[in-house]
């Protein structure tokens, strides 16, 4: 009887240390999104089929985006192909390229000066007519956003990856997230896919239940 309970305890501890995702039948709105402090920009140019919507915009210092769809069915189906699409990674096989080619919106992670994965620390001359010194601009939509997608002239991008690493589903919602960049006092290293998915989630919780 004492062996039985043991085990009885044991599964409760197992059950409720279970980090697996609760589904979400909830169908969401614009204005629910609104709810998590993401601050829409603009919209996707790629065409997802069967969603409503496909926005970015930004959060705590990163751009995130959300597609959705109609149904949480849809969401399953549709919106799991587009978020492995819009994240895909792949091996550089030409030039730098490491990203799926239905990839919309990419960025470049690394610089080849430097062999270790660290970004060397970039540092703004503003002694030119524009203000910004040697800085070449990639993306000037976003100079005056919450972040500039720039590369100092002379060095050359290392791999040209997917903005958005991880993505996940809520209800009728999809979730793709960027990866933060950290410093580490010798250059700067990119977050892991699990902190990326943590912060995805802990959005996703702000939405009205």
């Amino acid at each position: 009887m004492r062996n039985l309970f043991t085990v009885l305890i044991l599964l409760v501890v197992i059950s409720c240390s279970d980090n697996s995702t609760v589904e979400i039948n909830r169908i969401y709105s614009m204005e629910d999104i609104a709810f998590t402090g993401i601050k829409i920009k603009g919209d996707f140019k790629t065409y997802f089929p069967e969603s409503t919507d496909a926005k970015w915009g930004f959060l705590n210092g990163r751009e995130i985006a959300v597609i959705r769809y109609p149904t949480v069915e849809f969401a399953k189906t549709f919106g799991k192909n587009a978020g492995e699409e819009q994240t895909e990674f792949i091996e550089v096989v030409d030039k730098n390229i490491a990203h799926g080619e239905k990839v919309e919106k990419t960025k470049c992670r690394g610089f080849r000066s430097n062999r270790y994965g660290f970004n060397n620390k970039l540092n703004l001359s503003f002694n030119s007519n524009d203000g910004l010194g040697h800085i070449l601009i990639l993306n000037k939509s976003r100079l005056f956003e919450n972040e500039i997608n720039f590369i100092p002239v002379g060095k050359v991008c290392v791999v040209r990856e997917p903005l958005y690493s991880d993505y996940i589903m809520h209800g009728n919602l999809v979730i793709l997230g960027e990866p933060l960049m950290k410093d580490y006092g010798q250059g700067q290293m990119i977050e892991s896919s699990e902190k990326t998915i943590t912060f995805l989630k802990e959005t996703a919780e702000k939405l009205p239940e």
